[in-house]
């Protein structure tokens, strides 16, 4: 049963990286990604265009992960990914299925 959302948050330029290490992992399950905005960010990071708009391009990716794999997972993807910027967070899923 699958008790946790991983959600990494990534800038463009590392998008492909991130779905590569995914896929390569085997073991993560279902994820999804889809184009999101990001905001908050230092103005240092962001280009002109998107400090004026306030926000910037990025990739929103959510996996579903087995409590027993979270840990392991999260280690391979700091390995994958240090120095990426990508951001994640942590939440329990509280149900989950599929309309059959």
């Amino acid at each position: 049963m699958t008790d946790y959302c991983l959600t990494l948050l990534c800038p463009l330029a590392v998008e492909e990286q991130l779905i590569d290490a995914l896929l390569a992992i085997g073991e993560t399950g279902v994820f999804a990604s889809a184009s999101a905005c990001s905001h908050g960010f230092a103005h240092g990071a962001l280009s002109t265009s998107e400090q004026v708009s306030g926000r910037s391009r990025a990739t929103l990716v959510q996996v579903l992960v087995p409590k027993r794999r979270l840990a392991s997972l999260l280690v391979q993807l700091q390995g994958d990914l240090a120095r990426s910027g990508v951001r994640f967070w942590i939440t329990p899923v509280i149900q989950q299925g599929a309309f059959e």
